[in-house]
């Protein structure tokens, strides 16, 4: 089913600036805006998909607003990275989570002052990538555990795993990445069949 990226842009928006904050023309009608806004308002409604921020993002940049398929926007975002880019966007590491606020207000700005579409998608990458460099170390500062796998439909995207994990390699920690089976769906699929074939034993 297509899923409307403007929306979680528009979500992202709201968590970082606030309730009628108008900066970005995302394309939605104003009273469907506000709606959403009430929405967002509920307590209750969060996501932590790492797919979601790579759907506001896209949206935010013009990249893709609304997506076919589930990864569109992703997938162009990557596609639209330009070389040679080292910017790095601001964000906050917590104790147990990332704080992307600070990340999106910085995009937000670079998108009102005209930035290149392509340099704030190199530049989101770039910061993804320092993102989990950040937190492995300090999961590892708390737990000793130096194996890092980099799993997961997110790890489909070449670029992030050609920034992160140099990052990861410098800190010392063992990096795994997907050979034979793939790192999303199809990679869960495996592994839950085979917890079944276990447990039937």
């Amino acid at each position: 089913a297509a899923r409307e990226a403007s929306r979680m842009a528009a979500a992202y928006l709201y968590d970082a600036f606030g309730p009628g904050w108008r900066g970005i023309d995302l394309g939605i009608p104003e009273p469907r805006r506000a709606i959403f806004e009430r929405l967002c308002e509920r307590p209750g409604l969060r996501t932590s998909s790492c797919g979601r921020l790579f759907d506001a993002i896209s949206a935010l940049t013009g990249i893709c607003r609304e997506s076919s398929y589930e990864g569109e926007a992703a997938m162009l975002l990557e596609a639209a990275c330009a070389p040679g880019e080292e910017g790095v966007y601001p964000f906050t590491a917590g104790r147990d989570e990332i704080d992307t606020r600070p990340l999106v207000r910085a995009v937000a700005a670079d998108v009102m002052g005209g930035v290149a579409p392509g340099v704030i998608a190199a530049r989101f990458h770039n910061t993804l990538a320092r993102m989990i460099e950040a937190t492995c170390v300090a999961l590892r500062g708390r737990s000793g555990v130096a194996a890092v796998c980099l799993s997961g439909g997110t790890f489909q995207n070449t670029t992030l795993l050609r920034l992160a994990r140099p990052l990861l390699e410098r800190h010392g920690f063992r990096v795994y990445t997907h050979r034979l089976v793939p790192p999303n769906d199809g990679g869960l699929s495996l592994g839950q069949a085979a917890v079944a074939a276990h447990s039937a034993n």
